[in-house]
């Protein structure tokens, strides 16, 4: 198959690519570096320095003799996003591109906007190219949902049967947000 990874460089999306390309998919990782340079700003980088997607990418090369494509893009802007599914096209995207962290988006207005931004608009460009470019491809969205906030209750998953003032229904639960970032990742479901 031919696979996609968005936030390649990240701690799920690069053993997902590797995993892949061990197993001999034609692998191709995007990223624009955000978790890096947001760990910069708030002093919260790793204990261990992680060597850049580039430079991973031709250590699989070496040790695996298998190829990982890098591209270096936000996939919050459409227009590379478009061309990189259009040029590639892939079976599968894995989505990993989102700001991963509610504590962050809850700093400041800058940092809630980014995560907004961030979060929403690359699952829109990624729903909205795919459909255009390659709609027989899949998309696989992981990482939390974030719609858990902060209840003070044991949390249901999934359907839920509600019954209230007379009437009842049967719905996805739950959909309350306790930050910024658990607002974007509910509007983000596809």
């Amino acid at each position: 198959m031919r696979i996609i990874i968005l936030g390649g460089d990240g701690y799920l999306g690069w053993p997902t690519a590797m995993h892949f390309a061990a197993r001999n998919h034609d692998v191709a990782v995007v990223d624009n570096y955000l978790r890096r340079r947001l760990a910069r700003e708030t002093c919260s980088e790793p204990l261990l320095a992680t060597a850049d997607l580039p430079v991973r990418c031709a250590m699989v090369a070496a040790l695996m003799d298998r190829k990982i494509e890098c591209r270096m893009f936000d996939c919050s802007e459409r227009d590379p996003l478009a061309a990189m599914i259009r040029d590639f096209a892939p079976d599968t995207i894995v989505h990993y591109a989102e700001q991963p962290s509610a504590p962050y988006s809850m700093m400041g207005y800058d940092q809630g906007f980014l995560t907004v931004r961030n979060n929403l608009l690359t699952t829109l460009n990624l729903a909205e190219t795919v459909k255009r470019y390659a709609p027989d491809c899949h998309i696989i969205k992981l990482g939390t949902m974030g719609e858990y906030g902060t209840p003070n209750i044991e949390i249901e998953e999934g359907w839920i049967d509600i019954a209230h003032k007379g009437r009842s229904d049967r719905f996805l639960f739950p959909r309350q947000g306790g930050s910024l970032y658990h607002t974007s990742k509910i509007f983000g479901v596809m």
